[in-house]
């Protein structure tokens, strides 16, 4: 940790996990940091389906001193069902209760709103840490005094900054503005081809402590799974090679709204057996509803001058990685550390931030090959294969060898890469 007296200005864009993730890191390396996080939404947003606290992330957790409060919000997910159409389970996955060979529920499974929760309450405090809401970024540009000047959209007037970060998810403003849409023209975005929604719906007999996972034919997905406040949460998607079939709606996302992407969501699911009518109807009545291209960002630098990117905005894994919120934390203490190690020269610890994380990074972008696909089957023959495939690796002696994938797989909660110590806050 570096001592330095001149004050150093940080701003952060984004209020989510790894923003706030960061400016705990900087108020305990980088005591001289003046850190202000903005945020668009005008109040913390604090919605979400469930995240993983898993890999590398958990031992930065626990020197945060927040494991406890984890735990005490954790989803009460026991483990992960899948179900044929009749509902009856054929391949069932209990949580493995260790922490370092995890299953495909974790540990620390806790809601993305929860986990931000915890984290605001956590720096919101700070005497050197400001939260602005209802405010974004119109312009940012690096000045020769080795300050990058930033202007904004609502009620703050333009200000000066030796570091800008932009941790304001998937479809970063951030990341436009500075680093423009990419030599291809995509945002940095490298689409697996699905589309999904999160939403909440009213919990029923129906709903247990184990996650359901359902497939129907066409490349649709069910996922519910439980929470600890008497809902269920559910993820519906569609998966498809053809990126053609997404042409409708991407326009939808693009030019109108929530009613829209409800309704073609529901046309794409007509039919499609078990609960379906349930969900979609839940779906309709509910207001908390998110609808996203699941995608990854592949950017071949994480900087430029003074501006970086943090978490989904420079790096996002995608949801099915199952380490997205994972990769926020560790590129937070490493983006922190470098920052603390020279501020003197902010462009010298973004790009040593880069290559410090990238390693972990690029090992939790590796999906398995052929997902989603490969999990989401366009025939029926596919289905049948897949759920005998899932049916076969539910066996005790599978489950027991699939667990010990957790000492080597960060989406099953491998640590395989080295840490590095730029100095302890407080023990949990």
């Amino acid at each position: 940790m570096t001592t330095q007296s001149t004050p150093f200005d940080v701003l952060i864009i984004g209020s989510g996990i790894a923003g706030p993730c960061l400016a705990f890191w900087l108020h305990k390396l980088l005591p001289s940091s003046t850190i202000t996080i903005l945020e668009r939404a005008p109040e913390p947003r604090l919605g979400g389906q469930a995240v993983d606290i898993r890999s590398a992330a958990l031992p930065i957790v626990e020197r945060m001193g927040l494991l406890q409060a984890i735990k005490d919000k954790t989803t009460t997910e026991e483990g992960v069902d899948f179900v044929y159409t009749d509902g009856k389970t054929k391949a069932s996955f209990p949580a493995s209760g260790d922490s370092e060979a995890q299953s495909m529920t974790s540990e620390y499974e806790i809601l993305r709103g929860d986990m931000a929760k915890i984290l605001y309450d956590n720096t919101k405090d700070m005497e050197n840490v400001k939260y602005v809401f209802d405010e974004t970024i119109t312009k940012i540009d690096e000045i020769p005094e080795g300050k990058v000047n930033v202007t904004f959209a609502n009620h703050l007037k333009p200000a000066l900054y030796d570091v800008v970060i932009g941790a304001d998810g998937m479809s970063s403003r951030t990341r436009r503005t500075v680093f423009g849409h990419g030599p291809n023209n995509d945002d940095y975005l490298y689409r697996l081809g699905q589309y999904g929604a999160f939403f909440k719906i009213p919990r029923t007999d129906e709903d247990t402590n184990f996650a359901q996972w359902y497939n129907a034919s066409h490349g649709r997905l069910i996922l519910k799974r439980p929470d600890q406040y008497g809902t269920t949460r559910v993820y519906m998607a569609v998966t498809d090679s053809n990126l053609s079939r997404f042409d409708e709606i991407d326009e939808i996302l693009k030019k109108k709204g929530v009613k829209e992407q409800k309704e073609w969501l529901a046309k794409q699911f007509e039919g499609a057996g078990w609960m379906t009518e349930r969900m979609v109807k839940g779906m309709m009545d509910t207001d908390e509803f998110y609808m996203q291209q699941i995608a990854q960002v592949k950017m071949p630098e994480w900087s430029k001058g003074r501006v970086g990117l943090l978490g989904d905005a420079g790096y996002c894994p995608s949801p099915i990685s199952g380490v997205g919120t994972g990769a926020a934390i560790v590129g937070a203490y490493v983006l922190a550390g470098e920052l603390s190690r020279t501020p003197e020269d902010v462009p010298g610890a973004l790009k040593r931030y880069d290559a410090t994380a990238r390693p972990f990074v690029e090992k939790v972008q590796k999906v398995i090959p052929g997902a989603p696909q490969i999990a989401n089957p366009q025939t029926e023959w596919g289905l049948t294969l897949f759920n005998k495939t899932m049916g076969f690796l539910s066996y005790p002696f599978m489950r027991k060898f699939g667990g010990l994938l957790g000492k080597f797989v960060p989406a099953f909660g491998g640590t395989q890469w080295d840490l590095p110590d730029y100095g302890s806050a407080q023990k949990s």
